[in-house]
């Protein structure tokens, strides 16, 4: 939320802008961006990628990329939509994600990485453009637009779906809550993460029903319980300071 700038950077406290190198430079360094609980936040890298990042989300990416080297971030956890300068434009370099086992090949394109550690598989939605999913066993998996991979780390196993509703998928980059046909126990994942609470279910019967609205992210949480319960997808809630219990 505040104004500065560095040798290398300025931030009008919502985004960070990163300059490119004017010097070629064979050491790189890596800075770390964490958002937290009810944060969201955009980054531009020095190659003009630009990321933004949802709540709860870590990055690990260089302060400069190398000219005409292969350009690599790492998703430490979280959920970030890359819109990725293309090679063309960075002397052929191509550009890498990498998130546990699992490393995304990109020539320039536009994707969703959600990555949360508490959720069982890792779901990579492709927008625009073409991208390789490589895992260390040496499987690989082409994206094209409006498929999606999951992958479970435990298993390493990799599937994918075809098209799904994008929309849904990134609708967070845009301030909105999409919870079209959604569990309601995935939900409340993503309402504990922006509002920073804990979720309680005493009726564990409740955790797989669907929900189906679109709701705003500055929306007041209470606004939200309320919703859900009008629904009738629970009977009642309380909320004890940082705790939602559901009932």
């Amino acid at each position: 939320g505040q104004n500065f700038k560095t040798q290398n950077a300025n931030s009008n406290g919502e985004a960070i802008v990163y300059e490119s190198s004017k010097t070629k430079s064979e050491k790189i360094q890596y800075n770390y961006l964490t958002i937290p609980r009810g944060g969201q936040y955009r980054l531009v890298l020095s190659d003009k990628t630009e990321v933004w990042l949802n709540s709860e989300t870590k990055l690990k990416y260089p302060v400069t990329f190398i000219k005409g080297k292969t350009r690599s971030v790492e998703l430490l956890h979280g959920e970030a939509y890359f819109d990725v300068s293309p090679s063309s434009d960075n002397e052929g370099a191509e550009f890498q994600v990498n998130n546990q086992s699992q490393l995304i090949k990109v020539l320039g394109t536009e994707f969703n990485l959600k990555a949360y550690k508490d959720d069982d598989n890792v779901f990579t939605t492709l927008v625009e453009g073409k991208i390789a999913i490589n895992l260390k066993n040496g499987d690989m998996q082409d994206l094209m637009p409006d498929q999606q991979a999951e992958w479970n780390p435990n298993t390493n196993s990799l599937s994918v779906k075809k098209d799904v509703n994008v929309y849904n998928e990134i609708s967070w980059k845009y301030g909105v809550f999409n919870f079209n046909g959604k569990p309601l126990k995935e939900i409340m994942k993503t309402i504990s993460r922006w509002y920073d609470v804990e979720i309680v279910f005493l009726n564990k019967k409740v955790e797989e029903t669907e929900f189906v609205g679109v709701i705003r992210k500055n929306r007041n949480l209470e606004d939200i319980l309320i919703n859900i319960k009008n629904f009738g997808v629970i009977k009642d809630y309380e909320r004890k300071e940082n705790t939602v219990i559901l009932k």
